[in-house]
């Protein structure tokens, strides 16, 4: 957005300066995008050759300590990995410009696709899914719109202790006719309200996710804001009657024939 004003109006050449400074700002935005998708995809190749080489190395190891050591730098080097993978992940969502590839996604399939994609975790710890009786089905990005979902489900997972609710349901408000709302809820220490928006910023993490145990780089929920701001839909965080976090993805009621 540009101001567009007459040459002989009495803010013009407020406006000049404006729209130079907005065009600045955009160039330096735009260099700062490039700059981390090449650096994140220069990265993989010295990651691969360190782990071509960590697995030469660990096949000639014959001591426990040795192999102790070969596993944890293993283990620092897939985090290194993650971490370039959800760069990348963030670089090509900022530069995506074409339109969302829309299609017709069965409401409860892509649930239960959503947690079947989810790794390991205690067999105490429950993943129910809930979905609105005969709810029709959702037009959304199958590739996307599910990476979003699970974002979400495997940060529950880092604090739920006994259960995770998946949910998803049509508005019924007539006022907000079409407006599908699923939401991940879990039974954790829940989110300050302070720090509710704060989470959405890359890099940021509450103190708490600081250490090892719940590890993550602060990337995937800025990941999901991108895919949901996308598909021109919002999220929220509310308290959960289970007593921790509740995360409410709202979006409108797109169609393959709508502009996105």
């Amino acid at each position: 957005m540009r101001a567009n004003l007459p040459s002989n109006a009495n803010i013009y050449p407020l406006a000049v300066q404006i729209n130079e400074m907005a065009s600045r700002i955009e160039q330096l935005l735009g260099t700062h995008k490039n700059l981390l998708h090449s650096v994140s995809h220069e990265l993989r190749t010295p990651i691969a050759r360190l782990e071509f080489a960590l697995e030469i190395l660990q096949n000639s190891a014959h001591d426990i300590k040795s192999q102790d050591r070969i596993n944890a730098m293993q283990g620092d080097l897939g985090e290194l990995n993650t971490l370039v993978s959800e760069l990348l992940n963030m670089a090509k969502l900022d530069q995506q410009h074409s339109p969302l590839q829309l299609s017709l996604i069965h409401a409860e399939s892509l649930l239960d696709r959503c947690v079947n994609q989810l790794p390991p975790y205690p067999p105490q710890l429950q993943v129910h899914t809930i979905a609105q009786h005969n709810v029709p089905d959702i037009y959304g990005d199958p590739r996307l719109l599910p990476r979003a979902i699970v974002n979400l489900l495997k940060n529950a997972l880092k604090y739920a202790q006994k259960e995770i609710r998946l949910s998803i349901e049509q508005d019924a408000d007539r006022f907000h006719a079409g407006v599908w709302r699923i939401s991940v809820e879990d039974d954790g220490p829940g989110i300050p309200l302070g720090e509710r928006a704060k989470v959405f910023e890359a890099f940021y993490r509450l103190d708490r996710s600081r250490d090892r145990a719940t590890g993550g780089f602060g990337l995937g929920l800025s990941i999901v804001k991108q895919i949901v701001e996308l598909h021109h839909g919002r999220i929220e965080i509310r308290d959960s009657e289970l007593g921790g976090a509740k995360f409410v993805i709202h979006l409108p009621a797109l169609t393959p024939e709508q502009p996105s």
